[in-house]
């Protein structure tokens, strides 16, 4: 059963359709198996959240934001995501070869609200 609740942000759930649009066009195999790594690998937070790594956008936001990899090299993915006590708050959806985010794109009004 999980202890967590898993939820994605506005901007976090459109950054993830946006890439995996990317790779439709290229690839329906691996759109399908991009979608399906990063979907199990978001769920799998439900049951420990806190097995990550705290990411370095942390230093400048004023709370703890954690990374969950997904792929490897060029392919990889960073998942950036808020602990909240029962509850695990999806704030970004990143590759890997993106630059880190600056506070404000982690601070903006999709991350405090409910969707």
């Amino acid at each position: 059963m999980s202890r967590f609740r898993v939820r994605y942000s506005a901007r976090a759930r459109q950054q993830l359709r946006e890439h995996l649009l990317w790779v439709r066009e290229r690839s329906e195999q691996g759109y399908g198996t991009l979608r399906k790594r990063i979907l199990t690998a978001v769920e799998s937070l439900a049951k420990d959240p806190e097995r990550h790594a705290i990411a370095l956008e942390s230093v400048s936001v004023g709370f703890t934001v954690r990374r969950l990899l997904v792929g490897k090299r060029r392919g990889q993915f960073r998942i950036l995501y808020r602990v909240q006590g029962i509850e695990v708050t999806i704030l970004a959806v990143r590759r890997g070869t993106q630059d880190f985010l600056p506070p404000e794109m982690l601070q903006g009004e999709n991350y405090g609200e409910r969707e």
